[in-house]
């Protein structure tokens, strides 16, 4: 029975290349227009401003803090999102959404913001799909 062993430097430097595509792997973006739309939609229902215009677009900004502030004075909840990817270039994608913001006023009773029908723009900027708007 012989005794092999690996070969010393051989072996280690197999290993940090194995390492090296496994990191640089995990740092690839994950973004897709889909998860551009629910993070930019789940971000309002949260009332969270900052990630709203993070999901966005440069020239959407403003229309992102506008939509954020329609909401900060009513309880909102997202249900059953659902987003696809309808059509897509290298830059740019249309995305549908199905679910619903409800909204519940002080003295009112709940209303409804369909999803459904809607087409959602989004752009890649700066290696990140983001909301551009509404078609």
């Amino acid at each position: 029975m012989s005794n092999k062993q690996f070969p010393g430097k051989k072996f280690t430097l197999i290993m940090i290349a194995l390492l090296l595509v496994a990191f640089v792997s995990a740092c690839q973006p994950t973004s897709t227009p889909a998860n551009a739309i629910e993070n930019y939609l789940q971000a309002l229902a949260d009332k969270d401003q900052t990630a709203a215009i993070a999901n966005s677009c440069a020239d959407w900004e403003m229309d992102a803090r506008a939509e954020g502030a329609s909401f900060i004075n009513v309880e909102v909840g997202l249900e059953d999102l659902s987003c696809q990817t309808q059509s897509q270039s290298d830059s740019k994608a249309t995305v549908t959404c199905d679910g619903r913001f409800v909204f519940s006023y002080d003295a009112g009773e709940d209303q409804e913001l369909v999803l459904n029908g809607r087409l959602f723009s989004t752009i890649k900027e700066g290696g990140e799909w983001r909301m551009c708007g509404y078609q």
